[in-house]
Formats: structure tokens, sequence, C-alpha cells
């Protein structure tokens, strides 16, 4: 953090998500709002230049060879590296972008260091991010397998101090872009900037406005999953009459009392615990990667084969959520309602479902779910179309930034109500 300071209050805005999510092409929408962008991954391109002379990051890099150098580069100096060396190049510019945040030290690095910062995720599915990459991937004589590869890599390295952490920097963020729409390239930036502007006025105070339902429903959810005790993840479920404006239940993941928490019982979560038996037994019985066929080894904490194999999603297609001892955020939502009929109601929560709660979904005749996080369970999003029920990606304001945005507009109407009675 030395030999860095910055003093300004204009609006500094953070972006990141999934490779082939839009972040580049937010980016250019904010650019043409007035904001200058800078991007964290220009200083790994650099260092791969460097390395690979007369040829173009941008053109020829393949994206695990990027991966590597960033590894390389927090692992060698600091977490926050990339984001120390990007704000030494803005110098006193107001009104910033700082593109391709993939670690939450760098995120702690921009909010401590611009008063005004504002963190954006962008993020789109996967079968759609491939489309949008495809191209590329093949020019380099890489296939969609590789794109998968890359994109769990880049997702969460969260095992190793210094490797990419995509999906804990969306959980951190302030607002959240859905970009699954495809648009014609020439119209593609327009049409964010369409989109982000709003966005904009808002965290400038420029247009304040009262937050709409949908946030304050993914408000009460975070809200509600701060009361777990689960360290792996806090998962926090609302069920909402929509047509009503009613809030059925809450709920939050927790084991049942009188049980302790896994953390308390075991000091890990009981998930970890199966799959380090289950691997172990796998070792043990001289089972061998799927893929490159070498004898499974010590892989703990990671699960990963040194060829990159994510051995658990081959072994443990449910990421072992069947063995998770808490009752689901979901589940305790349910067991809330003491009796209220839910059928068509929505839920709102903060991690796609499992497939065990998306069964008690569909059994209850929700008519959707709404949801942040995406969780890797197939077997759920396949239930969840079979069923007909739409899951839809939450955008909008996000609980941390929840106050931050809106009381202001409170402030202002108990202002105005003050002129008007006065």
């Amino acid at each position: 953090m030395s030999g860095i300071a910055v003093e300004r209050n204009g609006l500094v805005v953070g972006l990141t998500g999934s490779f082939g999510s839009g972040c580049t092409k937010l980016s250019e929408s904010l650019h043409s709002l007035g904001f200058t962008v800078f991007s964290l991954s220009g200083v790994v391109k650099k260092e791969w230049e460097n390395r690979n002379p007369g040829k173009k990051a941008e053109e020829d890099a393949k994206r695990f060879e990027l991966q590597d150098i960033g590894d390389e580069l927090r692992d060698t100096h600091v977490n926050d590296y990339l984001a120390q060396e990007t704000i030494k190049e803005t110098k006193e510019m107001n009104l910033l972008v700082f593109d391709s945040i993939r670690h939450t030290a760098e995120i702690s690095t921009l909010r401590r260091k611009f008063n005004d910062f504002i963190l954006i995720a962008v993020d789109a599915p996967i079968r759609d991010r491939w489309k949008r990459v495809r191209a590329k991937y093949r020019d380099l004589g890489l296939n969609e397998e590789d794109f998968e590869k890359d994109d769990s890599r880049d997702k969460n390295e969260a095992e190793i101090s210094y490797g990419q952490q995509v999906e804990l920097c969306v959980d951190e963020a302030d607002i959240l872009i859905d970009n699954q729409k495809e648009y014609n390239k020439s119209i593609i930036v327009r049409k964010l900037k369409e989109k982000i502007e709003p966005y904009v006025d808002l965290v400038s105070g420029k247009k304040l406005r009262h937050p709409i339902s949908k946030e304050s429903y993914m408000g009460i959810a975070y809200t509600a999953s701060l009361k777990s005790k689960c360290y792996k993840r806090q998962v926090g479920a609302v069920i909402v009459d929509e047509k009503n404006d009613e809030i059925l239940s809450v709920g939050h993941n927790q084991n049942p009392s009188p049980l302790k928490s896994c953390i308390e019982e075991y000091t890990k979560c009981n998930k970890e615990i199966y799959k380090e038996n289950y691997f172990e037994k796998l070792k043990k019985a001289n089972v061998k990667c799927p893929e490159c066929k070498n004898p499974i080894k010590d892989i703990s904490p990671t699960y990963k084969c040194e060829c990159g194999c994510d051995l658990v999603k081959f072994f443990i297609p449910d990421r072992a959520v069947s063995q998770c001892t808490a009752l689901h955020a979901e589940h305790r939502a349910f067991m809330g309602l003491m009796g209220k009929n839910v059928e068509g109601a929505t839920m709102y929560v903060t991690t796609f479902p499992c497939a065990k709660c998306t069964n008690d979904i569909i059994h209850a005749k929700l008519a959707r779910v709404v949801y942040v996080s995406a969780y890797p369970d197939p077997l759920a999003a396949k239930a969840f179309f079979e069923a007909e029920i739409p899951t839809v990606r939450f955008e909008g304001v996000k609980a941390r930034a929840y106050f931050k945005l809106f009381g202001s507009w409170r402030r202002e109407k108990e202002d105005e109500i003050l002129r008007e009675t006065s």
C-alpha cells in the first residue's frame, strides 16, 4: 500500500465478472459517459508481452497463460499488486473505471483509496459467454472444454490466497448487471450504456430513487443470511407474494437446534470432511484421473489433478451438497410459512438452490425463483426447466450498497415534507 496517495471525491467504478460476461463492453459504455478506463489485466498483459517479444497479448495470449502470470504476480508481490500498479497510472483524474477485478484484495484497496468507489458485477450464463469467446479460443487451437477449465479457475481459486476469486468478487459487488441478452455488435455498447446510465445517476446523486421491490426483497434475504454460522457460504431466502407485496417467510442456512454449527463441532465444513475422506479412499484404491489417467494423489484443498481436471466435478457432481448438515435457507423459509399457501409466490434467494431445495420449490408450486449467486448443480437447473419454473438472475442494487444509495433519497423526501409543512 505504500507509495500510493490518492485523495479525491470523483466517482470511481470497479468492474468484475466472469470473462465473456461483458465487462469490457460495459467499460466502453462508461467511457462514453465520460469515464476514463483502466484495466487491472493490463499489468498482466504487459508482463506476458515482455516474455513473448513481438506478440500481442490481446490476440496471442491464451487465458490460462494470463491466469498463471496474474497468480505469479500476486504470489511474488502482494494480493492487491495489480490494483496498486493500476492506481499509479490514474494521476489526478476523476470519473474512473477499474476493469478486470479478480481478487477481493483488489476490491479492498480500491474501497480504501476512493471515497466514492462502487463495485459493479456483470454476469451472463456460461453458454452465452462461450458463444462470445469461442472464435478467439478456436483461433488459438482451443475448445469449449478448455474454456470451461479456464472459467472454473477464474471463478474460484480461493483455496490459494493469491488465486483468482471472481465468484467472491461478484458476491462483494454493490450493483449486479445481468448481461445475458444478445445484441448486435454494432449496438451492444449503446444498449449497455442505456442500462448502466441510471445506476451512474443514482450513485452520483444526480437522480435519486427509492428501492424497487426486487431490491428490497433481496436485501431482506441478505440480511437473513447474516444469521448463518456456515463459514463456507451464508445463504438467505425470502418467499414473497408479489401481487400483494407481502413477505410470507424468511430463512437462512443453519444446523437445526440444538446441534452446533460445523465450524463449532468439527472446526470445518462437513462437506469438506466428506470430500477429504472420499478422495482418500480413491487414492488408496489407485483410482485414476479421468483426463490424464494418472493416479489420484494428495489434492486437498483444491481437489484438482495436476493436469487441471476438476475431480470434484467428475466424482461428486453435486459438490457434496447432499452431505451438508444444515437446514438450507429455502427449507427454513418453507418451515416458517405456518400453513400459508405459497402457490404462485416468488422466492428470492442469495444463492441458486440445490437439487433438494429445488424439489421443495417445485412441490410448493412457486411461480419463479430470483437468485444472485449461481451454484454448480446441473440437477437443480434441469428440474426447474422440466417443471417450467423460471429462474431469474437478480439485477439491481445489492444489500451492501442498499442504505448508501437509498438513504439519500429518504433524507431528500424527509426534507421535502418539512419544507411543505413549514
